[in-house]
């Protein structure tokens, strides 16, 4: 991709192709809300109402737990890292994590494309306090399966980002703020432990109480346990994502030859990057195309995961031509 592709600003999507947008949503029952490409880096927000209850109404400016969503972000922090020289896709676990077995036989590549060969689906019975807790835990319940073939875990970047913590000796909420948050201007990101109940939609119809939202945002730490407004979640993706001219197409070259074209928290098919973000009662997703700029991007509080992954596909195959 060319420097100048960074200038490149998509062309707001048409006032057709919404009125499509908004019709599968009411069509196929989702509670939430699409954004799209609008004048310059802004984005439209399509919104569809299922429910008359104001708890449950998802608006784009309000918090929302984006899950694997914020595995992007962990991954553009790692590439800032390799881009300033601290570290490298060949760097060993070994240098931040000695104590893992078989560490020094994981790399930061094979932490960003899930072929790690670690494995941790254990949950705690009770929400985490702060980042020590957080590590502690997962260096505890991990395991290796010394098989560096394609598994999706979470537990891949919640070990990249316990070593950004580390790399920059200051906490992974910390090093996000200061190069996500603050540049950017976003003020609707949070990590779980500053989040109010009632600061989100809370979810519908799902046996999803508000307890086990804090588990499972707490234990994936670097993996999901930020909370971002849509508004704020797309002018990340698009400024710090669609607008470097060198990342994606760098995360690309490390897709090659892999058994899943994917990297640093998106998988990859030709020009679209995408992905997926579920927890029980609030699923979410983007699809991009890196090269124009075009996205499209979900939040909802009402849809399982399998409807998730449909929408995404309809999303694709649709309306990013």
């Amino acid at each position: 991709m060319r420097a100048s592709q960074a200038k490149i600003k998509a062309d707001p999507i048409d006032r057709q192709t919404q009125n499509q947008l908004h019709d599968y949503l009411k069509s196929h029952h989702i509670n939430g809300v699409m954004l799209v490409n609008g004048k310059g880096s802004k984005s439209i927000t399509i919104t569809n109402r299922e429910t008359t209850n104001k708890r449950e109404i998802v608006s784009a400016n309000q918090l929302f737990p984006i899950a694997s969503l914020q595995k992007i972000l962990t991954g553009t922090a790692i590439y800032q890292l390799k881009q300033q020289k601290q570290l490298t896709w060949d760097t060993s676990l070994y240098r931040y994590f000695p104590q893992v077995d078989g560490s020094d036989d994981i790399t930061i590549r094979e932490l960003m494309n899930h072929t790690s060969g670690l494995i941790n689906n254990d949950r705690p019975p009770f929400p985490l306090k702060g980042e020590k807790q957080q590590i502690a835990y997962m260096l505890k319940h991990l395991r290796n399966d010394h098989v560096h073939t394609w598994d999706y875990q979470d537990v891949d970047y919640e070990m990249l980002a316990a070593i950004i913590s580390k790399q920059t000796h200051s906490s992974y909420n910390v090093y996000i703020h200061k190069a996500f948050t603050k540049p950017l201007h976003l003020h609707q990101i949070k990590d779980f432990s500053e989040v109010k109940q009632k600061e989100v939609p809370q979810p519908m119809g799902f046996a999803a109480d508000w307890h086990r939202v804090t588990v499972t945002t707490f234990s994936d730490f670097g993996a999901g346990n930020l909370f971002m407004s849509p508004n704020n979640y797309w002018k990340f993706v698009y400024s710090d994502v669609l607008s470097n001219p060198k990342m994606i197409p760098a995360f690309y070259q490390q897709t090659k030859n892999q058994e899943v074209a994917y990297f640093g928290g998106v998988y990859f098919d030709g020009d679209i990057i995408r992905a997926n973000g579920s927890i029980p009662g609030y699923n979410c997703c983007f699809v991009a195309n890196y090269k124009t700029k075009r996205m499209i991007m979900l939040f909802s509080n009402n849809i399982d995961y399998l409807t998730l992954k449909s929408a995404s596909d309809d999303i694709l195959h649709n309306y990013m031509d």
